[in-house]
């Protein structure tokens, strides 16, 4: 897969650690931000997904077999 370029301005400070952090395991800045930023998304569809199951578990307590439809009656 070919990466394509982004160009990003960062605060001074974040900056700095994100230099630090490539010098110290001896990457480019890019990749650590590559890295940091895929952590992000993982982390926020971790959370997306924790969201949807207590929404799930919510409405699972409120699921009544008596009020439910079967296959045919909602396909025909």
């Amino acid at each position: 897969m070919k990466k394509k370029r982004l160009t990003v301005v960062l605060d001074p400070e974040i900056r700095r650690k994100v230099k630090i952090t490539a010098v110290e395991r001896d990457v480019s800045v890019s990749e650590v931000v590559e890295e940091y930023l895929g952590k992000m998304i993982e982390r926020e569809e971790l959370e997306e997904d924790i969201a949807l199951t207590k929404f799930a578990e919510e409405r699972e307590k409120s699921f009544s077999e008596d009020k439910s439809l079967t296959h045919d009656e909602v396909w025909g």
